[in-house]
């Protein structure tokens, strides 16, 4: 076939990454050109990426940069908080949050930008360790599709882990990063959620995965309390008046039934997917909340208190609201 001219060849390589990215060879299988021409592109790419039109990724892919998009303050502030939580989640600093941040920073009005800067600043005195790396290279392979091999320390065993990565989600309960995916050395190609904070030894491999069109991360993560999900049960929890309020302030999904008896508890039920990630939630109520069913829940709240007491010894009792 004949070679199209230069500058053609250059707008159909700007418009194959319009909407995605690769390197030079996929770009010169998807513009239908021979071989002979791969130096060629490699030239045109190389011009493109000097003229900043457009970008080599760390794998050695090419794409088209994300431009700056300006927000109104109320769009700043919701990207800056997100971009916060990844500040409680991770112990460690690490340098790519820290940018999104400063550039999230940039868009806050004046007053407000003078004090998320000083919050960056405290960020950055923060260690930077092995959990920062395992982050930035899980984030890389959810985004480039490869796969991330890892040991992973679970509580009981460590697993070799080869990752393909399907969704990175942060835990609303306990504020750590976790990933969903499959392990391809473990048999049965369904998906499971992996701690980030557990993997050691991380390091991407050459081999690509794809997400698959079914998979839905809020479908998966419908019936977790947390991020873990499983089978259903039913949860039903007897909370005192005095924390009534509390209760109704308390986010418990859309499923949740809540019902203020005439005495003042407040009865609620529940359905996730397992009760243990419940447990630590259950446990921060106290005295304040009895557990009805299930029957193993109340049984784990109950030893939980009980060592609790042995810790503390006997307590005197409360001395009477108001005295004499």
């Amino acid at each position: 076939m004949t070679a199209p001219p230069r500058a053609e060849r250059i707008l159909a390589l700007l418009d194959c990454l319009g909407e995605g990215e690769g390197s030079a060879r996929d770009l010169l299988r998807r513009l239908g050109l021979p071989e002979q021409q791969l130096r060629s592109v490699q030239r045109d790419l190389r011009t493109l990426c000097d003229r900043g039109l457009l970008e080599r990724s760390p794998a050695g892919r090419y794409r088209r940069p994300v431009r700056a998009v300006s927000l109104n303050p109320v769009e700043a502030l919701a990207v800056y908080s997100a971009a916060r939580m990844l500040y409680h989640h991770a112990a460690e600093y690490n340098e790519h949050y820290l940018r999104a941040m400063e550039k999230l920073s940039r868009q806050l009005p004046d007053r407000a930008r003078r004090v998320a800067v000083l919050a960056n600043e405290a960020y950055r005195a923060r260690p930077n360790g092995e959990a920062s790396r395992t982050f930035e290279l899980a984030a890389q392979a959810w985004l480039e599709g490869r796969v991330l091999r890892c040991a992973y320390h679970s509580p009981q065993k460590v697993t070799p882990v080869e990752l393909a990565i399907y969704f990175i989600e942060l835990s609303p309960q306990n504020r750590q990063a976790y990933a969903i995916g499959v392990n391809r050395l473990k048999e049965g190609g369904r998906p499971f959620v992996y701690r980030l904070s557990r993997m050691r030894e991380a390091a991407l491999l050459a081999d690509r995965c794809e997400i698959p069109e079914d998979f839905h991360p809020l479908q998966f993560l419908a019936n977790a309390w947390g991020i873990m999900p499983g089978e259903p049960v039913r949860v039903e929890l007897f909370f005192s008046p005095q924390v009534r309020d509390r209760v109704r302030e308390t986010h418990l999904g859309q499923s949740a039934e809540i019902r203020v008896l005439a005495s003042g508890h407040t009865r609620v039920v529940l359905t996730v997917g397992g009760w243990k990630e419940l447990l630590p939630w259950v446990l921060g109520w106290g005295g304040e909340v009895e557990v009805l069913e299930p029957p193993a829940l109340r049984e784990a709240v109950a030893q939980a208190h009980a060592a609790g007491a042995r810790v503390y010894g006997a307590l005197p009792e409360a001395a009477p609201q108001g005295g004499r």
